[in-house]
């Protein structure tokens, strides 16, 4: 009886009452039956994929049926994750991951990390950190870092005795995910978020952003706070004292196989890094480099090695980014911010609450519609925000980067999703971060952010 009434099913079953309301209560005043079974449908699968009281995929299965059946978008819509890079970009790093392991070249590249690291688990998390944000600066995609991070912080975890699922090996693959995404939405051509705001304030307003004024106004407060911060959070929430030692020995020598993986990954790598030049999108980059790994002769895994992967998990993937279109296309996400717009109050008058006002908008928008959807539902109000401030175009826009570092949902961002799917992780341990840092950010990281702006002239 107590199982049936832990806290998870608690909120699923609040969650389940909530769907079946909005698809049986008439449509209130500016909604439609379209909206109000899409909100259901959203309502139910939030609450699936927070409370993971089914697998996650089977949850992106009951969205994506559900979807369907009761009309709420076209199929080109709700099935939109199937042909997104995102999910080609996961299927790339499951096959570059089994490589790595195979090859040991993961391992090779775990005996560097733990030589230049003290062997503390906090200091290791600070170490992953450094080069998970450094490659934020050179490969324009957080699915296409966490799927080479995940895979090296998972045969880190394995060298230092964590077990998969345990609190340690969680921690680590936490670490390299989110020390790679969470701070690079600072970096203006880092994330998916970022781009849709720069491309939906440049086509809608006319606006552009310029990489030197988004990154010293975020950088300094949410980038190197999400530098410091995290690690101190995953240490709290995950830290274990390694279980093997980190000592000196002599690696092996390096195979064919490893050396020719290795070209493959600094190919790859050089073309994630210019693909502003030759116009690859970086899922087709790992694409490519999967097929070479599997390629006979050139590569280092035979053919039926696609017999091996579990390919379940991809399906929750594609329901996170069928969400978001269908909540985009059925109008939810703008029936939220329109109706939310006149309750924000704003006023040249109140600065601070006008901040807290846009901020605590965004927020909502994101988690109805997820961060890389949520700039197109903003970005079309933010003329009638900055004319009821006073504040400027782009002192509203960026209202929105500083919630993007505290969402709540690992939903709500793809690169997190990539992170669970890769390192196997329990989505109860992921909300659970997600969560702490978010309280931890309110408190510490948007004030602060807030007066660096001020100081800057931009939350004026």
């Amino acid at each position: 009886m107590s199982r049936f009434f832990s806290i998870s099913r608690l909120i699923f079953i609040g969650a389940l009452i909530v769907a079946a309301g909005l698809l049986l209560m008439p449509p209130p005043v500016g909604a439609t039956p379209v909206i109000m079974r899409a909100a259901a449908i959203i309502v139910l699968a939030i609450g699936l994929w927070s409370t993971a009281v089914i697998p996650p995929y089977l949850g992106a299965l009951v969205f994506l049926f559900a979807a369907m059946v009761l009309g709420v978008a076209p199929a080109s819509a709700v099935f939109s994750g199937f042909h997104a890079g995102a999910m080609w970009l996961v299927f790339g790093g499951l096959v570059i991951g089994l490589a790595v392991q195979r090859t040991g070249l993961d391992m090779r590249l775990v005996r560097t990390i733990l030589a230049r690291a003290p062997g503390h688990y906090l200091s290791i998390l600070y170490g992953i950190a450094i080069i998970a944000v450094a490659l934020a600066f050179v490969i324009p995609s957080a699915s296409g870092r966490v799927a080479m991070m995940v895979p090296i912080m998972v045969a880190l975890a394995h060298r230092l005795g964590f077990d998969p699922g345990s609190r340690g090996y969680t921690g680590l693959v936490l670490g390299g995910a989110m020390g790679t995404m969470n701070p690079a939405f600072a970096i203006l051509p880092a994330n998916v978020p970022n781009m849709s705001l720069y491309g939906a304030a440049e086509s809608i307003l006319g606006y552009h952003l310029t990489f030197g004024d988004y990154i010293l106004l975020n950088f300094p407060v949410l980038g190197i706070g999400g530098v410091l911060l995290y690690p101190l959070v995953i240490y709290a929430l995950f830290g274990e004292a390694p279980k093997q030692g980190d000592h000196e020995e002599v690696p092996p020598a390096w195979s064919a196989a490893e050396g020719r993986l290795f070209v493959i990954l600094l190919a790859a790598l050089a073309l994630w890094v210019t693909d502003t030049v030759h116009g690859v999108a970086p899922p087709w980059v790992a694409l490519g480099a999967a097929l070479l790994c599997l390629m006979p002769k050139v590569g280092m895994l035979p053919a039926k090695t696609l017999g091996e992967l579990n390919y379940t998990p991809m399906f929750f993937l594609a329901g996170v980014i069928g969400l978001g279109a269908v909540a985009t296309h059925s109008g939810i996400g703008a029936l939220i911010a329109d109706s939310l717009l006149p309750l924000l109050d704003l006023s040249p008058e109140t600065p601070v609450r006008n901040f807290i006002a846009m901020t605590g908008l965004s927020s909502v928008v994101g988690i109805a519609t997820t961060l890389p959807a949520a700039p197109s539902v903003m970005v079309p109000m933010a003329e009638a925000m900055a004319e009821a401030s006073g504040w400027s175009i782009r002192g509203v826009l960026m209202t929105q980067v500083a919630t993007w570092m505290v969402f709540p949902f690992p939903y709500q961002a793809p690169p997190v999703v990539v992170a669970i799917v890769l390192g196997d992780l329990r989505i109860g341990a992921v909300l659970k971060m997600l969560l702490t840092y978010m309280v931890v950010g309110l408190v510490l990281l948007l004030p602060l952010h807030y007066l660096w702006g001020r100081t800057l002239g931009v939350f004026l």
